[in-house]
């Protein structure tokens, strides 16, 4: 679960992506990894899916409404790929 969860992290938010210059505040939360949250659920036949979702309490400032940030991944354990996202 650990590997799958780790396999779509690192497609959702690279280690290396940087925020443009300029960034706001509610920029700059999103590029952090702790603004999300991961649940894992095992499928048939190898298969992991990965949901990753904004946290409710993150990335916020007043006034501001942050819609759909996160997605969902299909993930074959047996040979470490993804095979289907869904943004």
């Amino acid at each position: 679960m650990v590997v799958a969860i780790q396999l779509a992290m690192e497609d959702f938010l690279p280690w290396d992506i940087k925020p443009h210059k300029g960034a706001t505040p509610s920029e700059l939360c999103l590029y952090k990894r702790d603004s999300y949250d991961v649940l894992v659920s095992p499928g048939t036949e190898g298969l992991v899916y990965v949901a990753i979702t904004l946290r409710q309490s993150a990335c916020h400032e007043e006034g501001e409404i942050l819609l759909d940030m996160g997605a969902l991944y299909a993930i074959d354990v047996k040979n470490w790929r993804i095979l289907a996202v869904e943004r």
